[in-house]
């Protein structure tokens, strides 16, 4: 074996590298004293450190091994009880880095290559030991450079794995391609979950990560693309169909990249920012429905006292009772239509927060009956409506309105799963669910319940879509056919009945909602409107002040067949000017509280109970109570009533007031 040669300086001492070597922990395998000695003073005469431990046996030699820190092993090649080749074969298994050298007088040629083949590290004979130092300096050298090259490997491979494990375990995509992004050269797993292709089928078919890109979005990623590979740095979003079909927002940011050797390629992280992209359109329809909120406030007033009229004249007609036949069935229909029409006003109110709902004891069945007509025209004339309603079922406490909400977007929804046609089928029956099965199901509470059932034959919602088909502005719709408000809604409006609702579901056979809502005492039940006509009826003095013409005079009409005598005015001066003349026979102001000069009924109330401390007050608005209060609020000695008002709960409102009663203030009729 050849090595560097070992340079001395003129008095024969190494020189300063020589020098400069750390010393060396010898494991020496040798029973001959002598022998030991010769090799220490040849090594100490080359100028190495060195300190030696000593073996005989194979127990003494892996004692020594065993302390740790050794640098070298020298070792005879035949001892009594123990042999050198089975020395190297334990060395090689427990101590692999360490440098193995025999220094031997009995060693063949032939042995000297099966042990160097067994790993020795080379083999000085002992006739020759003036070669010892130069092979132990080579040995040592070589084993520094390993152990500093496995140092590298070891941190090469622990930065490789850290890297790996990044990569692997992180839910975005990271990847490496050529520097036009189209040849794929690493893809993490993350890919798997996301595009829901294999990494392997991506591999052996890359433009299948183009083709899944959706048609309109395509040219824009090509196009980015483009920029990639003109050394420009990319970010974008575009929409991605998997192989499921559902469609998922990704975005990409990409960056042209060198491997140190002059190739280029490109780096990119590409992000799944669906959920974020629904909690921007979230954002957005939010805002819109705060707008539709706004709008729906803004046009209250006026809608609502088209409403009055509508709504007030139709129902004195009706109860003129000399209507021929011909005559009350038309009318009883723009009654209907106007309490619809009051209800939709109502329930946008109610759902932008403009207004609360009005709970009192409903029939459900009766709402039903009443609600048929209407969804039977939301339907297609494919779909067969069946209805199935238990007799004597309980009484709910509840908003009629928004129970008609309700089965509206649950129609629909059964509806649009079911575009080929099918059984739409809406049933109640009486539900009694014991405490036993309250504490089985969680979801259930114990007690009486009326239940609603609305099941449909449809498409069924997939299993990954059920948990979150409630929540706001979710849908499965297109863009344009859906806001995903219509669940949400049906399930605030049921909670907020102090019920709850379940849903089951199965993919080609539709889908099941089941209502409960808490049935109330029959002692809190009402019965249908049969008070004595005359209830209401009075015969006190009342200034009316209201700036709609037609609803002044349907109102003055209805306060005058109640008995009343009524004074008008449209603005609060012709308020002052009629008080002036009548003040001391005026004992009630029904004013809107939303007048066309700058005063509002509130402050026209407070100006005249400044003359008459005893005069009673009710204030109309268009608006909802609260709506009402932010534009002027009201004291608990004023009464409000909300337009439409059906004119004999008016007349109610009107005689309870006189009276001083704490009257529930009426609402909109429905």
């Amino acid at each position: 074996m050849n090595y560097p040669p070992v340079h001395h300086s003129s008095k024969g001492q190494p020189r300063a590298e020589a020098e400069a070597m750390p010393t060396l922990n010898i494991v020496h395998l040798e029973d001959d004293l002598n022998d030991r000695e010769f090799v220490r003073r040849a090594l100490q005469k080359a100028g190495l450190r060195c300190e030696f431990s000593y073996a005989e046996t194979e127990a003494e030699f892996d004692s020594a091994l065993s302390k740790g820190n050794r640098n070298l092993i020298l070792s005879d090649f035949t001892l009594p009880g123990y042999s050198g080749s089975d020395a190297l074969a334990f060395a090689r298994k427990h101590y692999p880095d360490i440098p193995y050298i025999f220094v031997s007088g009995t060693i063949g040629e032939e042995r000297a290559v099966e042990s160097l083949k067994g790993g020795a590290t080379d083999y000085v004979l002992k006739n020759n030991l003036a070669r010892l130092p130069a092979a132990v300096e080579y040995a040592t050298r070589v084993s520094q450079e390993s152990a500093r090259r496995r140092q590298a490997e070891s941190a090469l491979r622990e930065s490789e794995h850290r890297f790996r494990e990044m990569a692997e375990n992180i839910r975005d995509v990271f990847w490496i391609s050529s520097s036009n992004g189209r040849e794929l050269l690493y893809v993490s797993p993350g890919f798997m979950q996301i595009w829901g292709l294999a990494v392997a089928e991506l591999h052996a078919h890359p433009e299948r990560w183009i083709k899944s890109i959706l048609e309109e979005d395509r040219d824009r990623v090509v196009g980015a693309l483009a920029t990639l590979a003109e050394g420009g740095e990319v970010r974008i979003e575009y929409r991605i169909r998997r192989p499921d079909g559902s469609v998922r927002w990704i975005e990409t940011r990409a960056y042209p990249s060198s491997d140190g050797k002059g190739d280029a390629h490109a780096v990119g992280v590409s992000a799944d920012i669906t959920e974020r992209k629904h909690l921007q359109e979230q954002l957005l329809q939010s805002q819109k429905m705060e707008a539709i909120g706004q709008l729906a406030g803004g046009v209250a007033h006026d809608f609502n006292n088209l409403l009055t009229v509508i709504n007030g004249y139709s129902s004195l007609t009706l109860s003129s009772g000399a209507l021929p036949e011909s005559l009350k069935k038309p009318l009883q229909q723009i009654q209907a239509a106007g309490d619809r029409a009051a209800n939709l006003t109502r329930q946008l109110l109610v759902f932008s927060r403009k207004q609360t709902m009005q709970l009192k004891p409903i029939d459900l069945n009766q709402t039903i009956d009443e609600s048929v007509r209407m969804l039977s025209r939301l339907i297609d004339e494919r779909v067969e409506l069946e209805v199935t309603l238990a007799p004597k079922l309980p009484r709910i406490r509840a908003d009629a309105g928004m129970i008609e909400q309700v089965l509206m977007n649950l129609v629909v929804n059964a509806r649009d799963a079911m575009p080929e046609g099918g059984r739409l089928r809406i049933a109640t029956r009486m539900r009694i669910i014991s405490a036993e099965e309250a504490k089985r199901e969680p979801s259930k509470r114990a007690g009486s319940f009326v239940w609603l059932s609305v099941s449909d034959t449809g498409e069924g919602i997939p299993g990954d879509v059920l948990p979150k088909i409630f929540d706001p502005f979710f849908t499965t719709k297109e863009v344009g056919k859906g806001t995903g408000l219509g669940l949400s809604m049906v399930f605030g409006i049921v909670d907020t009945h102090g019920g709850w609702l379940t849903t089951t579901s199965k993919v080609g056979e539709g889908t099941t909602f089941d209502i409960f809502l808490p049935a109330i005492a029959s002692a809190e039940t009402i019965s249908p409107s049969a008070a004595d006509p005359d209830a209401g009826r009075g015969t006190e003095t009342i200034l009316l002040v209201e700036d709609e013409a037609a609803v002044r005079d349907l109102t003055r009409t209805v306060l005058q067949n109640y008995g009343y005598t009524v004074h008008t005015a449209c603005n609060s001066e012709e308020a002052f000017e009629v008080w002036r003349e009548h003040r001391g026979k005026i004992k009630l102001l029904l004013t809107d509280l939303i007048m066309p000069d700058a005063m509002t009924g509130v402050e026209l109330a407070r100006l005249l109970r400044g003359a008459d401390p005893e005069l009673k007050v009710i204030c109309v608005s268009g608006y909802g109570r609260e709506m009402a209060d932010q534009k002027s609020p009201l004291t608990s000695d004023i009464a409000f009533m909300q337009k439409p008002c059906a004119p004999r709960a008016l007349a109610h409102l009107v005689r309870d007031t006189l009276d001083g009663k704490k009257a529930a203030t009426p609402g909109m009729i429905g």
